[in-house]
């Protein structure tokens, strides 16, 4: 049944393709759709096909060989194109942690439950490019918003029910954790947030995905997704407000103002319910601590990593999770370490934590980057928006390794192709106004068409 469905997906490739290239409408209901399926990946039938799968067998981030629904569309996108391509240095951290990846395959214990989580990257690489390419041409990146923005309402629902249809403490929403949807929620209340401060049009949706993102954030009682949205909305405020402080910004903060004395009573409710619920215990037996505690012995032994996908695996079997003080139960000591940073140094190596960081950073970056320079335009605040939401999640990976999930990560390099698209396209726009004739890469000749007409920089934006 399962190959049977994937067999008629691929067989669909073609005629969406067509779709995409002929149809003038299209291209927008196709890449909101994309923007929705990474939120429903936990709750849709045959949204992912493993043709390979250990599940139940195999403890990791990712337990096959998948394909899934965002895929097939990816691809479909992919035979849409015409030429042009995306430059080397958007493409090249990724590929290097994807090497890093497949050179720890030698040290694993069991390669092909390695090459599983090399093969969840090599997807990722597939879905950014496609953005990355998408989204040279302007609105693609606010049709793939507008889809993630559905994607929140239906787990707004979904937390509310739980909250007061079924009493839970921490709402989950869709997903199957409440952490993989504090970590999700980042991709969308920054970029939404940054547009709404701008002004962008369509202030009504901006703002109440914003509400929505953020009563979704509170009701998973997380203390991680909470702190770091509330960090990193007063880090977007102030990196705006440096870019130009407007009428708009001061009306945010005095309704922020007022928004916070009204949510307070709501959030402390949550963490109240929560902690009366399991209560805090980290002053006798800190879990997070003792994760890192067994990731650190493993890296001690094993500078080059044992393999991606096989923290646990090595963890427990082999007695690195009893001298760092896991708690014996089946159930802590088939957790993995809640630290992306130690998972996949233990996992890669030190070779594979500096590519990890590398492709985190380049993104974050150029999103910062051409975003200041082009701050005065929505594009580059949303820019800045997509910068912040990669910071934020970083710093959250600190304390979760759900980064690592592929509901997360289909987020993460979506937002992190959209930050590649727009940047090309803006910088294209820039440099067909300056007197310079150095127009002729053909990335630049798809993002920059109206430029090379001899229009200014600006014009054929948003």
């Amino acid at each position: 049944m399962k190959f049977a469905a994937l067999f008629i997906a691929f067989a669909c490739t073609v005629p969406i393709s067509l779709l995409l290239r002929s149809t003038p409408g299209f291209p927008r209901l196709f890449w909101t759709v994309f923007g929705i399926l990474p939120f429903m990946a936990a709750s849709m039938p045959l949204f992912d096909v493993g043709l390979i799968s250990w599940a139940g067998e195999w403890i990791g981030f990712v337990y096959g060989l998948e394909l899934s629904l965002v895929d097939i569309l990816a691809v479909a996108a992919l035979l849409s194109f015409g030429p042009g391509r995306i430059p080397l240095w958007c493409k090249l951290p990724l590929l290097i942690y994807i090497g890093a990846a497949a050179l720890s395959m030698l040290q694993a214990y069991e390669p092909l439950a390695a090459s599983f989580g090399v093969w969840q990257f090599a997807r990722m690489f597939l879905i950014m490019v496609v953005v990355a390419r998408a989204c040279l041409e302007p609105k693609t990146a606010i049709y793939i918003m507008q889809g993630m923005a559905l994607g929140m309402a239906a787990h707004l629902v979904a937390v509310l029910h739980q909250r007061f249809g079924l009493g839970l403490s921490q709402a989950h929403g869709l997903f199957i954790h409440q952490n993989t949807l504090g970590m999700a929620a980042h991709m969308v209340l920054f970029p939404h947030l940054a547009l709404l401060l701008y002004g962008y049009r369509g202030t009504r949706w901006q703002l109440l995905t914003v509400m929505a993102t953020l009563l979704v954030v509170i009701f998973t009682a997380s203390r991680a997704s909470v702190g770091f949205s509330a960090l990193g909305i007063m880090l977007l405020y102030a990196i705006l407000a440096l870019a130009g402080m407007t009428q708009r910004k001061m009306l945010f903060a005095l309704s922020g103002a007022v928004a916070l004395a009204i949510i307070a009573p709501v959030a402390i409710s949550s963490f109240d319910k929560r902690f009366d619920e399991a209560p805090l215990t980290e002053d006798q037996y800190d879990e997070r601590a003792a994760f890192n505690r067994a990731a650190s012995f493993i890296v001690d032994d094993h500078p080059l990593g044992v393999g991606t996908n096989h923290y646990v695996h090595v963890a427990k079997n082999y007695g690195y999770s009893e001298r760092a003080g896991v708690a014996p139960s089946e159930v802590n000591r088939n957790n993995i370490v809640h630290n992306a940073y130690w998972l996949a140094m233990a996992e890669t190596g030190y070779p594979g934590i500096v590519a990890f960081c590398l492709m985190l950073i380049v993104p974050m970056i150029t999103a910062l980057r051409t975003g200041w320079r082009e701050r005065h335009n929505a594009e580059g605040n949303l820019l800045i928006g997509c910068g912040v939401a990669l910071l934020i999640a970083y710093i959250h990976s600190m304390y979760e390794w759900v980064i690592f999930g592929k509901e997360v990560q289909y987020l993460l390099f979506t937002t992190m192709g959209m930050i590649f698209g727009i940047s090309l396209r803006m910088n294209a726009l820039r440099d067909a106004a300056l007197p310079v004739r150095n127009i002729a890469m053909p990335y630049r000749r798809q993002a920059g068409t109206a430029a090379a007409q001899g229009k200014l920089a600006g014009e054929g934006t948003w």
